[in-house]
């Protein structure tokens, strides 16, 4: 089960009893749960911290360290990537949401401090000295210019796409930000053979920057170079940080070339603005996955009331088809008790006008016709056939829709003659 704590929580949490005793509670051994300490930066007691403190000796507490760059604020544990969703959104309906993660320290506090953390930033002219990823991009480019070298009939898939002064020069300000981003264990990946975009990772946040000419409409292609070998290192770059949040007050995400300055003086400017740019996108993802937490729990439980409600309209509506089809079925029936007394005061009146009859139908005919007609007011008589003890049952709302009668737990006899007599049709007329 997954629970979620902010860091100091956690922190409280750690150092209330032996990590060994802590770890089932998350469902993982206490080797693991000492490494996921150490990738959130909380400290564990030492060895002997808790036999000291049972004996009752002195033993040295640590205090919390800051949250490192980029790092999250809220740790959540015990996550299970494969639970169903709706077990997901039950959990969700039920548990207690805690406080949104608080950030005290400031944009211009967090940038002092990366400042600080960055030191100097100097520019290398040149490219003895190199990041590894700016190495492989080189080293790529060698092994292209040595197979075009060798080749009697070059192919333009093989030329270097960084031989041009304005291509080493990209490769210069790119070397230059990612060994001063390294000192502070940021991460840089490049996207592609020739690339315009280059990946960041500060902590726990990934970021895109780009590197590039800033009338560049179209991404580079990674078969063929983007400039020309006689490119000069004069013509203009712009660097820019790719940011899909919120706009941030205060943080500067773009630096173009100009006649003032080039972007070389900008370069510890860059590289801080980058690690807070990843520190604030951390930030704000939780912030913001926060706030969507709290509206979907909102939005589940609205949900469920309307569900709720929705039910209990449709049992209220049920009921009512139930009880308007037993008044239906009570109605019909005694309709068919008066006709079946009518049916048999029907037959009496013709025994009698038979006998009095000039041409009276014979004897053996007209039993045979008593018979049978009595036989057919005892099949509608409810009486006889027990109809009120018949269950109704309810047919939808699809049938109520379509005028249908309601069903019953099988066709009696009644049914049937309900079905040829149709007494709501003609005895209603008979009786004017």
């Amino acid at each position: 089960m997954e629970r979620q704590f902010s860091r100091q929580e956690f922190f409280d949490l750690m150092w209330s009893k032996p990590i060994k005793d802590l770890a089932p509670d998350f469902g993982i051994s206490d080797v693991a749960l000492a490494k996921f300490c150490r990738k959130h930066s909380v400290p564990l007691p030492g060895r002997g911290y808790w036999a000291k403190l049972k004996a009752g000796k002195p033993v040295m507490a640590f205090t919390l360290p800051p949250r490192g760059l980029g790092q999250h604020e809220t740790i959540s544990i015990g996550h299970d990537e494969w639970r169903r969703r709706d077990e997901q959104e039950a959990r969700l309906r039920e548990e207690e949401i805690p406080p949104p993660p608080e950030f005290p320290e400031t944009l211009v506090e967090l940038r002092q401090r990366v400042a600080k953390l960055v030191g100097k930033v100097t520019y290398l002219k040149g490219l003895d000295r190199t990041h590894r990823v700016v190495a492989a991009l080189l080293e790529a480019d060698k092994a292209r210019i040595e197979k075009r070298s060798a080749s009697s009939y070059p192919s333009i898939f093989d030329e270097p796409f960084f031989s041009s002064p304005y291509e080493r020069r990209r490769l210069k300000l790119l070397n230059s930000i990612f060994l001063a981003l390294a000192k502070l264990d940021v991460s840089a990946f490049a996207q592609g053979k020739n690339p315009s975009d280059f990946e960041i990772r500060v902590g726990d946040s990934s970021l895109t920057l780009r590197l590039d000419d800033p009338k560049i409409k179209k991404e580079r292609e990674s078969w063929r170079p983007s400039s020309d070998i006689r490119r000069p290192a004069s013509d203009p770059l712009q660097m820019s940080i790719s940011w899909h949040l919120e706009k941030v007050d205060g943080l500067r995400l773009l630096w173009s070339d100009s006649k003032e300055a080039a972007i070389e003086g900008f370069l510890r400017e860059i590289v801080v603005e980058l690690v807070v740019a990843g520190d604030m996108q951390i930030r704000m993802a939780e912030l913001r996955h926060h706030a969507w937490r709290v509206q979907r729990k909102a939005d589940l439980i609205e949900a469920a009331r309307k569900r709720e409600e929705e039910a209990r309209q449709k049992e209220i509506a049920r009921l009512q088809r139930l009880e308007k089809a037993r008044i239906d079925q009570l109605f019909e029936d005694a309709i068919c008790l008066r006709l079946s007394n009518d049916l048999r005061a029907y037959v009496e009146a013709v025994q009698v006008a038979n006998t009095s009859s000039e041409t009276p139908v014979s004897e053996q005919e007209m039993s045979q016709w008593i018979v049978w007609a009595l036989a057919q007011a005892d099949r509608i008589d409810p009486v006889r056939t027990h109809s009120l003890l018949r269950q109704v049952v309810d047919t939808g709302e699809e049938s109520e829709k379509d005028g249908a009668r309601p069903l019953t737990q099988g066709q009696s006899d009644l049914e049937l003659a309900k079905s040829a007599w149709h007494p709501n049709r003609w005895y209603t007329r008979l009786h004017r």
